[in-house]
């Protein structure tokens, strides 16, 4: 009878540990596999795949996510790391894009499943954005010759094939 007793306390406790661990995964987790990862409270692809950036967007909602939008400094910030830690030298396309040329400067939204975020913040880098009505460059990259801080750069333009970050 103990022995019987022994059994039936083994398997309530390891399926009760199963329950506990199934109650803790949330959908942020599941959705958040290989190829992705989750740095900080997010969920990203970082590619080296060559593409422009409307390729990259293209590429991105293909695996049912977006180009990586960056709310918050800090979530750029950590993002920044990760792309120096790795040691491409590749540059990275990003989800900002200019929605208008003709206000001085652009005016700057984050693109995430097809609604404009207004930018909370512009890390551009030194003379950046340049982009103009005669040279639009209303996409925007992680540039890695100034240590990955904000360009902008021709969206559709076979020059600026570059790797990609995707969110989910």
């Amino acid at each position: 009878m103990l022995n019987m007793f022994a059994v039936v306390f083994s398997v309530f406790f390891l399926y009760g540990d199963v329950m506990i661990a199934r109650s803790h995964t949330d959908s942020h987790s599941e959705n958040c596999r290989y190829p992705f990862r989750t740095i900080g409270d997010s969920c990203y692809l970082i590619s080296k795949e060559k593409a422009t950036p409307d390729q990259a967007f293209a590429l991105c909602l293909r695996r049912g996510a977006y180009l990586a939008n960056f709310e918050t400094l800090e979530e750029a910030m950590l993002l920044k790391y990760e792309l120096q830690l790795m040691k491409t030298g590749l540059h990275f396309h990003v989800g900002g894009r200019n929605i208008n040329r003709y206000v001085p400067g652009g005016d700057w939204r984050w693109i995430k499943n097809g609604k404009m975020i207004k930018m909370a913040y512009k890390a551009f880098g030194s003379g950046q954005p340049n982009g103009s009505n005669a040279g639009p460059q209303d996409c925007m990259m992680f540039y890695a010759g100034e240590r990955y801080i904000f360009h902008d750069v021709y969206c559709d333009h076979p020059s600026w094939s570059n790797g990609y970050i995707c969110e989910k």
